[in-house]
């Protein structure tokens, strides 16, 4: 992992616990005034850090985001103890489930740690801390807050629906580092939703450098972003575009050895991912290799064509029985990073948009587009966009294994009952009855739980 990230991440700490309370629980209080945390530059960089240290935790990218949802369809197989990942592997998970209630709370204060630096930023007056910095600082903050409500948004809200009322719960003001000040809001609709979105990732493709560092959120990064938010709501000309920017970035490529994607640090396939080290361990390893929640399905091995070289990267392992993802293959020292948006993804955005767009897309550059894709894993190509959805689902399937976009792809197509057996409510995630009790609330439960 990049050296520099231990020095963005410690200073997070001190920031990151102003905001590590319960999401919309009224009786919870901060002890500490945020305000301390700009009051210099050093210290206003410190707090943007704050919010991609929110993002690794456990809670969040460092585990629970990609597990369990994979847990959730035809990917991961529970064979361990920890029941926060065993009922999504039964296809129903409660609206007390433990993972769902640790990853909403995660993804808000991420969400609340960006509401402090984009309220107080802008104030901050220091010699020689330019507004250039201070509005690429602001870049990353609502870039990231656009990323934490889209995850909301494609898991817990109905996304598919451009026309529904149960949109996110947005919260887009400061609170101070005090959530008793934080009105329990409403939800939005859907197509607000994404409008709130859109709107803080365009911000951070407008004002985010165009760099190749992919340890932090960049221009390029933020295009993909874009990219995966207008895709599901179905803007396909833009996602289209916006792909194409960053397939034509030099700083990203396709690269032909898939296992070096997960073995070589900075490679130029991830566009944008979280850093952990042996200081900043993630979780990836543990539920996958150390422990037994986050096992292989064995339809999922099953289905890999031979000589996809992707197959390798679930393998037996010394010391443990069975074979296991091992894309987060330090399990020693658990120095894993979590792939938030890769090249193959940004190709097959193209490739999806392109098939479904009516107006500006085409067969053969979505089939060119999945084929890129399918010949880097040293399958031959396909001769044909005949049931082209289904070729599609295969290679997210394959290529995203232990990543967490299994299940938004299947729902987002369409095929979560046909594929996986969900009836359709399941098609997003309960609201944590936890935050249903809290007295005041405004939120409404989804559908169906």
């Amino acid at each position: 992992m990049k050296i520099y990230s231990i020095k963005r991440l410690l200073p997070a700490v001190a920031f990151l616990s102003l905001f590590s309370c319960d999401v919309f629980d009224a009786t919870s209080e901060v002890a500490i005034n945020p305000d301390q945390a700009f009051i210099s530059e050093a210290a206003s960089r410190s707090a943007v850090a704050g919010i991609y240290d929110a993002m690794q935790s456990e809670s969040y990218y460092g585990a629970y985001f990609q597990y369990t949802s994979d847990n959730y369809v035809d990917v991961g197989d529970f064979q361990g103890f920890f029941q926060g990942f065993q009922a999504p592997d039964q296809g129903a998970i409660p609206t007390r489930n433990d993972n769902i209630l640790q990853l909403w709370a995660q993804a808000y204060r991420t969400i609340n740690a960006a509401n402090e630096v984009i309220d107080k930023l802008p104030a901050v007056e220091v010699t020689g801390f330019e507004e250039e910095e201070k509005t690429e600082l602001l870049a990353q903050a609502r870039g990231l807050r656009g990323l934490a409500y889209l995850d909301l948004l494609t898991h817990y809200a109905e996304h598919f629906d451009l026309s529904s009322d149960f949109g996110l719960a947005i919260v887009s003001e400061s609170n101070n580092g005090n959530l008793t000040q934080l009105q329990n809001p409403e939800r939005s609709s859907v197509s607000e939703s994404y409008d709130f979105v859109i709107a803080d990732l365009q911000f951070a493709v407008d004002n985010l450098p165009d760099s190749g560092d992919n340890s932090e959120l960049t221009k390029a990064g933020a295009q993909g972003l874009l990219a995966r938010a207008l895709l599901h709501k179905g803007d396909y000309t833009e996602a289209i575009s916006l792909a194409t920017a960053v397939i034509d970035n030099p700083s990203f490529m396709l690269v032909d050895d898939v296992a070096s994607i997960y073995t070589v640090d900075g490679s130029p396939e991830s566009i944008f991912e979280l850093p952990y080290t042996t200081l900043d361990p993630s979780s990836l390893a543990t539920y996958t290799i150390s422990r037994d929640e986050v096992r292989p399905e064995p339809s999922l091995i099953e289905s890999f064509t031979e000589g996809d070289e992707r197959r390798a990267l679930i393998a037996f392992i010394d010391g443990f029985n069975g074979e296991r993802f091992v894309k987060a293959e330090d399990f020693a020292n658990q120095a894993n990073p979590a792939y938030i948006i890769r090249m193959a993804e940004i190709y097959l955005i193209r490739a999806e948009a392109a098939f479904l767009d009516d107006d500006a897309g085409n067969d053969d550059q979505a089939l060119a587009d999945l084929n890129a894709v399918r010949e880097r894993a040293g399958l031959p190509p396909h001769d044909n966009a005949e049931d082209f959805v289904d070729k599609l689902l295969d290679e997210y399937l394959w290529e995203f294994f232990a990543e967490g976009q299994r299940f938004r792809s299947l729902v987002r197509l369409g095929k979560l009952n046909e594929v996986v057996g969900l009836a359709d409510f399941r098609r997003v995630y309960p609201l944590p009855q936890q935050e249903l009790d809290v007295m005041g609330n405004n939120l409404v439960q989804n559908p169906g739980y």
